[in-house]
């Protein structure tokens, strides 16, 4: 990954919750910045603009030039805090890198040729969606790519089978015999139901609806309203 996205922050001198919040409500995520030759510095950054930085082909995975009073620090994003039910940043952590130094960071895996795999009736199962890979900040790349093509029922690709495209230099921060893809059987009906049994999954009979319960709910809403 050789591009970079400039962000601009400012420093950032109150703290606490509601300072946070008068942040946010002007549109800025409160932040800190550490790491490589960077004393922790709290800071703020404008929130459309980090949407950006991070929706690039790089993702989260964005090499950052941030750019605090008049420093320049590249950097990375690091555990993001989301609100729960707007999906919006409230806070985020810089990591300052070294360029010669290695970092960690947790690549895609896309998957490729997905209809040439063999026509058993094998269903594929995707189960490690991002490998974690030990490599120098400007070598990053976007995703490793998977190709399934002409797996047949039983088959399984591995960590190892994506070593051919690390980085120079790179290696895996996992064990290389982790399992990405599976190619499995298509269940039976007789193995569901019995799987279900096992984990106590119970089908549940469909309640007697009660023709006059309409009625008698309205007449309760109508002796509650009488009453108020």
């Amino acid at each position: 990954m050789s591009n970079q996205v400039t962000l601009t922050a400012q420093p950032r001198t109150n703290h606490g919750k509601g300072a946070s919040g008068r942040l946010r409500r002007e549109g800025r995520v409160p932040g800190i910045l550490y790491g490589y030759e960077v004393e922790p510095t709290a800071l703020s950054v404008d929130a459309l603009e980090l949407y950006h930085a991070l929706h690039t082909e790089a993702g989260s995975n964005v090499l950052l030039r941030l750019e605090l009073e008049g420093e320049t620090y590249l950097s990375v994003a690091r555990d993001m805090q989301r609100h729960p039910v707007k999906g919006v940043t409230l806070h985020v952590d810089f990591l300052a890198v070294d360029r010669d130094s290695q970092i960690s960071v947790d690549v895609p895996v896309s998957i490729l040729d997905e209809e040439e795999t063999a026509e058993d009736g094998g269903i594929l199962n995707h189960i490690l969606y991002t490998v974690p890979i030990l490599v120098k900040p400007l070598d990053v790349p976007n995703n490793l790519e998977l190709s399934v093509a002409g797996m047949a029922i039983g088959d399984v690709l591995r960590v190892e089978d994506l070593r051919g495209q690390l980085p120079e230099g790179a290696e895996f921060d996992i064990e290389p015999e982790r399992t990405v893809v599976t190619m499995n059987a298509p269940m039976s009906e007789e193995a569901l139901e019995a799987l279900e049994e096992e984990a106590g999954v119970e089908q549940d009979e469909p309640e007697a609806v009660d023709e006059d319960a309409p009625a008698a709910d309205a007449a309760a809403d109508d002796a509650e309203s009488d009453e108020a």
